[in-house]
Formats: structure tokens, sequence, C-alpha cells
């Protein structure tokens, strides 16, 4: 009964580690290569649908990723005591001052802090974007060793991997459709013109971004050319 024991619990992380594989596209996978420009986001060839993400808020309201269908999305992964997050914080703060009317939303994601302590972050910095945590909604931040490589991800409730965060912070792009179309490992510097004009480019209503709900007849997305503009 031992030995079953052992071989049973050996398959069932060999099966983990398929889930991972097979559900979530690797940030240094599946892009163009590093981010070649001033701003470190990279983009994806071509944006994969990403599936729903469940939080809530401090104060235990739920909130789906669904909820702002229709907006372009930066979802921030960050934590508190994160030198590189507190440097990039004014540049997402400026970033939803002057995009937010244009249907930008930026939702920073805290799994690793606690909520008191989340909570009285919030209370000091105030920041103009919803902070969310991972509650009980069954999304969680999950540590995996992949030979010499140690990173992280984001699971649902069925332990399958949705997202990459092999560090704070990182942000994802998400544009009106719900595509991910690019991403950066370490602060991005949102102010450049390489940032401001690809934010623009997505927030173009002819993509289907509107202000609120997106509409059911909202047009199919337009490509996009992923130019450098400095």
């Amino acid at each position: 009964m031992k030995r079953l024991s052992i071989t049973v619990h050996v398959h069932c992380i060999v099966l983990i580690i398929l889930a991972f594989l097979a559900y979530c596209p690797s940030v240094f996978s599946q892009t163009t290569g590093p981010a070649s420009n001033s701003a470190n986001i990279s983009l994806y060839p071509q944006p994969y649908q990403l599936s729903n993400l469940v939080f809530h808020t401090p104060s235990g309201q739920t909130v789906s990723l669904k909820d702002y269908q229709g907006k372009v999305v930066i979802l921030h992964f960050w934590s508190i005591n994160c030198p590189a997050c507190r440097m990039e914080e004014p540049l997402l703060v400026q970033l939803k001052q002057s995009m937010a009317a244009r249907g930008l939303e930026i939702l920073a994601v805290n799994f690793v802090d606690p909520p008191q302590a989340i909570s009285q972050y919030i209370a000091a910095k105030r920041p103009p974007f919803p902070v969310l945590l991972k509650g009980s909604t069954g999304f969680d931040l999950k540590v995996v060793k992949m030979g010499s490589k140690t990173t992280a991800f984001v699971v649902n409730p069925a332990l399958e991997a949705i997202l990459e965060v092999p560090g704070f912070p990182t942000n994802y792009i998400v544009d009106c459709r719900g595509g991910v179309i690019g991403y950066s490992v370490g602060p991005a510097q949102w102010d450049s013109s390489y940032a401001v004009s690809l934010l623009q480019r997505l927030l173009n209503p002819a993509n289907g971004c509107v202000v609120g709900r997106l509409p059911s007849h909202a047009p199919a997305r337009v490509s996009l050319k992923w130019e450098a503009t400095n």
C-alpha cells in the first residue's frame, strides 16, 4: 500500500506539470523575442484568447476579468515589498489618469501579501485603479520548478495554468476582445512613446473598444502592426 501511495503521488505531480505546459504558453517561448524597445514590452506574434480570471477586492467583492470586456486591460501582478513595483506605480497612475476615459483599465493583482496589509497599502496610497487579491475564488499563484528554472503560474481552480508570473512586477496587456497581445517582466516604461502609441492603437474604437459593456454587434478585431515608434 505504501508503494502504491508513492506511485499515485508521483503520477499526480506529473499530471499537474503537464497541465501547466498544455494550458499556459510561457512568456519566454511564445513571443517574438526579448523586448527590443525602450518600454520593456514584448509582443506575441498573434493575440491569444485569455480564459476568465476571478479575483476578490479587499472588501470581499468578486471581480471577474469578463467584467471589463470592451476595455483594454493591463493585468499588473505586484507585491508590497517590491522595489521595482514601487518604481512602476507612478507611471501606472499617470497612465490610468490619461487613458481611462478612452477605455483603459488597470487591475493590480496581489496574490502574495496578507489582505490586511493590502488594505493598509490601499488606504495609504489610494491608487486610482482596482487592487485585487485571490480571496476564495480558487485562483492562486503557484510556484513551479521546471528543471533549472523556478517560475510561478496563475492557476484556476482546476490547477490549469493561465498566465506565467516569473517575478514582480509582471504585466500583461489584454485587448478589447480578451486577447493577450504582450507582456513585460520588470517595470515597463508606460510613458515612453512606444507604450503610448501601442495603447492608443489598441484603444481605437475600430477594434471594438468601448467605455462600458461591449455590444454584441461589435466589429471583429482589426489587424494591428506592432512597429516601434522610438
